[in-house]
């Protein structure tokens, strides 16, 4: 067939769809031709997304709530915010190391994209708007409205998040004459500590606790667990070290009707104080106590005893049960299993994310800037994913360049 019969072929569809069409249905084919190049791609290896067309399809209208208290007349202007924020989630996306590198990376044509309506906006207002009204002090805020919209959507395909979670610390270096970094004899090197509780099924940090690299990471599980229960998340099981694995942890996770698992310590033995005719002796000793009941089930004096902060002989009790374990293969295999996906967790975080870059500023605030914008990149992408009916690999950014 010649390129002429071709042509004609063409107009004479284009003339029945117009004969067919009123002027009403006519506008609406002609917008949804035009959407036809504009629809979402999630990234992939074969096809890689650009930062700035990845971040055009967030829908930030619900965490626009975080911003309320940082403007007087918000109700007024919040309609403006919605770019201003799909900018913040380029810029972590982008990896920009900072907010100058992110603003001059993106054209006239592209800020429209992000929704500016005048095209590119000033310096001035994007830096008022991410390092004042945000700031980092409220990095944290603007992760846990991202994690309460993410199990909305996610809640509405019958996907639940927090069911099995795994927790685990990883050092952060600083740089050289940073004076609010400490020496770590352990890491041998001079820094910070993230602890992450990342949802197991789905790859997806949960809470995230900023610790000077010497603290012990075992104070952050209960925070954690309480931080979950204010999400809304009914958590099951918990995979951890034994760093983690101390008496007032393991009875508080045992009593929340949470399943902890750790790695037995070769140097641990069974504990007395933890054996049941030792906590029955113990509950007596409180009969003059006005809550104290006369026949007790085991849970009730569990609970009791838990409340008197009798943490050592309730956490021994749980814990002896756990060294007791018949199925003891499956109890090592779990913990092995949380030690690969956790350092896989940190791998790709620290390769894909500007967590383990050369840090451009010294002390806390910098260590919090990076630390945060970590944890955020990886939110942001799930949230636009989820948004868009995608469910697997949320937190995948190796793709959006």
């Amino acid at each position: 067939m010649s390129e002429i019969d071709i042509e004609r072929k063409i107009e004479k569809y284009w003339g029945r769809i117009e004969r067919q069409l009123n002027i009403g249905a006519e506008e609406k084919f002609q917008e949804m031709l035009q959407e036809i190049d504009g629809y979402f791609i999630d990234p992939t290896q074969k096809h890689p997304i650009c930062a700035v067309d990845f971040t055009q399809w967030l829908n930030p209208e619900p965490l626009l709530e975080v911003l309320k208290p940082c403007y007087p007349y918000y109700r007024y202007i919040k309609e403006r915010f919605e770019p201003r924020i799909r900018f913040f989630a380029y810029m972590l996306l982008s990896r920009k190391k900072n907010l100058y590198q992110a603003y001059h990376s993106l054209t006239d044509k592209e800020y429209l994209k992000l929704g500016f309506t005048q095209g590119k906006p000033t310096y001035e207002l994007l830096r008022e708007f991410i390092y004042e009204r945000i700031s980092v002090d409220r990095f944290q805020e603007v992760f846990k409205i991202i994690l309460q919209e993410l199990i909305i959507l996610l809640k509405q395909k019958h996907i639940y998040l927090g069911k099995m979670v795994l927790q685990d610390a990883t050092d952060i270096r600083s740089l050289k004459h940073d004076s609010d970094a400490l020496y770590s004899g352990y890491y041998k090197q001079s820094g910070y500590k993230l602890d992450v509780t990342l949802d197991a099924e789905h790859d997806i940090p949960l809470c995230y606790t900023p610790m000077e690299i010497t603290c012990d990471e075992g104070t952050n599980l209960i925070p954690s667990q309480k931080f979950l229960l204010n999400l809304g998340l009914l958590e099951e099981e918990r995979v951890v070290d034994d760093k983690y694995a101390t008496f007032a942890n393991i009875a508080c996770s045992e009593l929340h009707n949470v399943s902890l698992f750790y790695k037995i310590a070769k140097h641990w033995v069974f504990k007395k104080e933890g054996t049941t005719s030792e906590i029955k002796r113990l509950y007596q000793k409180y009969h003059k106590e006005d809550d104290f009941q006369v026949n007790p089930d085991m849970d009730f004096m569990l609970r009791y005893l838990y409340k008197k902060r009798e943490y050592e002989p309730v956490g021994g009790f749980y814990r002896n049960q756990r060294m007791e374990e018949k199925d003891m293969e499956e109890f090592k295999k779990k913990c092995k299993q949380r030690s690969s996906l956790m350092e896989g967790f940190f791998g790709r975080v620290k390769n894909t994310t500007l967590l383990d870059d050369r840090p451009c500023k010294r002390g806390w605030n910098g260590f919090l800037f990076r630390i945060g914008t970590a944890m955020l990149t990886l939110v942001f992408a799930a949230l636009i994913r989820v948004q868009h009916n995608v469910t697997d690999h949320l937190t995948n950014v190796t793709y959006i360049t």
